[in-house]
């Protein structure tokens, strides 16, 4: 198991299970196949059982996302008694209510990126790439304006490297960053 910051597991072996409870976070499991002692996840109401694989868990207040990697995993909601098969290079979302998402396509390079320091974008909000990053620093980036959110961003920025991020916003995103505390940067449209 690896876990991403800010992430909270509880462990259960025994010599007749393996099983993990993602209780918020993110977390990618390697398993080896052992037909003695299966392994599961559980996040939220849904349950992950494994077959000997690679796969990542991301449990945040509302959603559950479960990516594939490697090998094979079969996902319960928990709620609606639906299971749904994901296949490497796939991912689908539950939320506490039951409804499952269809497997649709992982971004592979994002998903193998995190556990070696980097995170990846491609198109995605700005806003969403700010709760990612704040979660390595204790620094915190904010928006001046919640419209800015909305802008799209691409690109690999290193965990934890504000100073990069902040050097890409302001030259390929016309944004301007303000130190306003210790422990917090504004962002806000450049002047002019």
């Amino acid at each position: 198991m690896m876990l991403d910051t800010d992430s909270v597991i509880v462990a259960r072996f025994s010599d007749e299970r393996r099983e993990v409870e993602v209780d918020r976070g993110r977390v990618q499991f390697q398993v080896a196949a052992d037909a003695a002692r299966p392994f599961s996840v559980k996040a939220g109401n849904g349950l992950i059982r494994d077959i000997g694989t690679t796969f990542q868990v991301i449990k945040t207040d509302s959603t559950v996302n479960v990516g594939l990697l490697e090998g094979e995993v079969i996902v319960s909601n928990g709620v609606a008694q639906a299971d749904s098969t994901l296949k490497p290079g796939q991912q689908l979302s539950y939320d506490h209510s039951g409804r499952m998402s269809p497997p649709e396509p992982l971004d592979l390079n994002a998903a193998q990126a995190w556990p070696t320091g980097d995170l990846v974008f491609k198109n995605r909000r700005l806003d969403a790439l700010l709760i990612e990053m704040n979660r390595y620093s204790a620094t915190k980036l904010r928006l001046a304006d919640p419209a800015l959110g909305k802008i799209t961003v691409s690109g690999v920025f290193h965990i934890g490297d504000q100073a990069a991020l902040l050097e890409a916003l302001e030259q390929g995103w016309s944004l301007q960053s303000e130190q306003r505390a210790d422990d917090e940067i504004v962002l806000h449209r450049k002047s002019g």
